[in-house]
């Protein structure tokens, strides 16, 4: 009963919204005004760089890729990317701090949990995720300065290597033309406020942007503050005749509170508290990012470029770890406490983390553009050189009264160590028209990964090396292409990889555990469990199959629709998960992910659109005592639709809807997280260069949560915000 309502619910409100917004069509179709500023753009049309690493249009492509724009990001109900991320075709984002400032991401059924990511995410072509983890920080671009956003979804280590299991994103924040000058500023509930600024323009033959970013709320929960501050720039000049030199550079200064979980009967009688186990949970951290990209034209068909990265991060992060306390008995096992042992809550360790990190890369790429024969050839060396210095500290461990009413922290050091990972990698991609409609694109990567660590604190070191080819191999069929019609097919086949993280290597902490004896001399003891760290984790790989369409129609001068499906299998052996029972990392033998993406958009001219993402995923056990089961943490259903009414002047109206199905909380598939949906909101008002906006949030005040987890025999949730209204005002000149 309970899988039927999961599907049901989310397919009924697409049948709903799609009746709904064709209706929307035919009575827009049959308006009378004709003007010469009928629709051009064509989505379908584009041309993108992260499909294939070679500027190719969506339709030619033999992989599932979405672009959105940065003016359908500026009319949606948001100010933070971060948020951006629950709208984008493919993705389900939750959240720990219930705002979405924290999120984490499920692309394709790869969810890392906060301790890893499965998407590789890239600034304009920059890899920007954490050396240590693989986790990104979200909000180091401000909207401002995003042109676009390009995501492929499936297996991409054939292009992109390590960590692109799921998928890849790059975002573009490129606007070379004209000079411009924006400015916004906003407010709204919790004492949420950004105040952001970007420049750029011409200087000599070359250009230039800065931009910097205030953003802050108090948080809806009780200890739940979050503070960012981002700045930064680019450069760019020729360099001769046919080359260029570019500088850009992207800072942020991040400080937060982490509020915890709650179980559901803490939740039920006030979702907005903290527990005081979580009083000094959060995270300071300092991020600096800068990169040198030189491209030439070699020659009328071959093009060089050459890229140096460098990144720096500093983090402080403190983390509370709760564990129900155990019995021992007298016929040796372990029970739950009983109601009269003196203290039955919850017993908390709180851990503080110093990290620094550095990051080195270089890349060298070329691309060959043939047109007699219809052939392109990219390929490309990339080396990236990753140290870091880790220690853990023993801050307290006590009892929930512990922690309200004796709270006195240390910084014992519990674990210290250094290291280094090294990454190299050559990769060749490449099509080639086999017929006029048909198109053979294909892949192949080798990549090495080397690890270095080496501990005081415990004294202990390893080293790891692994190695990985990655196949890549696509066909795409055109089903024609006229004024009024564009559309293809594509089917492709490829192999992923994802390395154990340096983290689910050498994370030494190690857990206290309460134990309380029925009979015995004390009445209880603390136990140090092992380290969360399993060095002989083993690479996951992934093996990809893929069918899917674009299709593009044109049903008048002033409207046109697009369809994009995808359907996928992907067979993963040794997937890595944390298990919270052990409280370390694992290998859990193999899963099946199998899945449908639909995309739906409707556009009038270039003010009036309509859109739908709906996506079907089951991520399965396919081996193991779990067998059939499905995994924690993953929706079976996700989805996202809207209408948006944006001239450039003038009143203008966003509505959106997102939800999801519900989602296991254990591998045993006996909880679940129940489903939920949300409507959201902006309204704004364009004069010639200010706009005047209105957001609300979660507009009937839903009480709903995104993520969460079941641990001996009880339900922990992270709830998300409710009802939040905010107003603010832009510039552009």
């Amino acid at each position: 009963m309970n899988q039927r309502k999961v599907v049901t619910k989310p397919i009924l409100s697409v049948v709903f919204f799609l009746v709904l917004l064709f209706n929307q069509v035919n009575l827009l179709a049959q308006d009378s005004f004709t003007g010469p500023d009928t629709l051009q753009r064509i989505t379908l049309d584009e041309v993108v760089v992260t499909a294939n690493r070679f500027e190719n249009k969506i339709l030619n492509t033999g992989s599932a890729i979405e672009v959105m724009g940065g003016k359908e990001i500026k009319a949606l109900p948001v100010t933070d990317f971060s948020n951006v991320l629950k709208y984008l075709p493919g993705m389900y984002m939750s959240s720990s701090d219930g705002m979405g400032l924290n999120p984490q991401i499920s692309l394709r059924g790869f969810y890392g949990g906060g301790e890893a990511e499965y998407i590789t995410v890239l600034v304009d072509g920059m890899p920007v995720n954490d050396v240590e983890n693989g986790l990104v920080s979200w909000n180091l671009i401000p909207l401002n300065q995003i042109k676009r956003v390009e995501v492929l979804r499936g297996g991409s280590s054939a292009l992109y290597g390590d960590a692109a299991m799921g998928g890849v994103m790059n975002i573009i924040t490129d606007k070379a033309g004209k000079p411009f000058t924006n400015a916004s500023i906003n407010y709204g509930s919790y004492n949420s406020y950004g105040i952001g600024f970007n420049h750029g323009g011409n200087l000599g033959k070359g250009n230039y942007e800065i931009f910097a970013n205030n953003d802050h709320t108090d948080g809806f929960r009780d200890h739940s503050k979050w503070n960012s501050v981002t700045f930064g720039g680019k450069l760019k000049f020729p360099v001769g005749k046919n080359s260029s030199l570019s500088f850009s550079s992207s800072n942020q200064i991040l400080g937060s509170e982490e509020p915890g979980q709650l179980s559901k009967t803490e939740l039920d009688a006030d979702r907005e508290q903290s527990l005081p186990y979580f009083r000094d949970d959060g995270r300071d951290q300092s991020r600096y990012l800068a990169s040198l990209d030189f491209n030439s034209k070699i020659n009328q068909s071959t093009d060089l470029g050459i890229g140096l990265t460098y990144q720096y991060k500093d983090k402080d992060d403190v983390r509370t770890y709760t564990q129900s306390a155990l019995l021992f008995d007298n016929i040796l096992t372990f029970r739950p406490i009983p109601p009269y042992v003196y203290d039955t809550t919850l017993y908390g360790d709180t851990k503080r983390r110093e990290l620094t990190t550095s990051q080195v890369g270089l890349n060298i790429r070329a691309l060959n553009v043939n047109n007699d024969i219809g052939a392109k050839i990219a390929g490309g060396i990339e080396v990236d050189y990753g140290s870091f210095d880790s220690k853990f500290y023993d801050v307290f461990q006590g009892f929930q009264n512990d922690y309200q009413n004796n709270y006195l922290p240390v910084d014992s050091v519990g674990a210290n160590g250094d290291g280094y990972r090294f990454k190299t990698a050559a990769y060749l991609s490449g099509e080639i028209k086999l017929l006029d409609p048909l198109k053979l694109i294909v892949g192949l990567r080798y990549d090495l990964i080397a690890d270095e660590f080496n501990s005081k604190i415990p004294d202990t070191s390893y080293s790891k090396n692994n190695s990985a080819f990655s196949p890549k191999i696509a066909l795409n069929l055109s089903t024609g292409k006229t004024d009024r019609y564009s559309g293809s097919i594509f089917v492709s086949y490829n192999q992923s990889f994802k390395a154990p993280t340096i983290d689910q290597r050498t994370d030494l902490k190690q857990l206290n555990y309460a134990i309380f004896f029925e009979d015995g001399p004390v009445p209880m003891i603390t136990y140090r469990a092992d380290p969360f760290a399993n060095p002989e984790l083993k690479p996951q790989k992934s093996y990809n199959y893929e069918i899917g369409t674009y299709q593009y129609y044109k049903f008048s001068d002033n409207f046109s629709g697009e369809i994009n499906l995808a359907g996928y299998l992907i067979k993963v052996k040794d997937e890595i998960d944390f298990d919270l029972a052990t409280m370390q990392f694992q290998n859990i033998i193999d899963t099946e992910h199998t899945g449908l993406e639909a995309s739906v958009k409707v556009m009038y001219r270039d003010f009036w659109s309509g859109f739908m993402n709906f996506n079907y995923n089951e991520v399965k056990f396919s081996s193991g005592e779990n067998e059939g089961r499905f995994l924690k943490g993953v929706p079976k259903s996700s989805y996202v639709f809207g209408t948006s009414w944006s001239p450039d002047k003038g009143l203008g109206l966003t509505l959106v809807y997102n939800g999801a199905g519900s989602l296991y909380l254990d591998d045993e598939n006996t909880q679940e997280l129940e489903p939920y949906g949300v409507f959201s909101a902006r309204v704004d008002y364009k004069l010639d260069f200010v706009t005047i906006y209105l957001d609300v949030e979660n507009v009937f005040n839903t009480s709903y949560s995104t993520t969460g987890y079941y641990l001996n025999g009880q339900k922990y949730l992270f709830p998300a915000v409710g009802r939040f209204i905010r107003g603010g005002l832009s510039f552009s000149f």
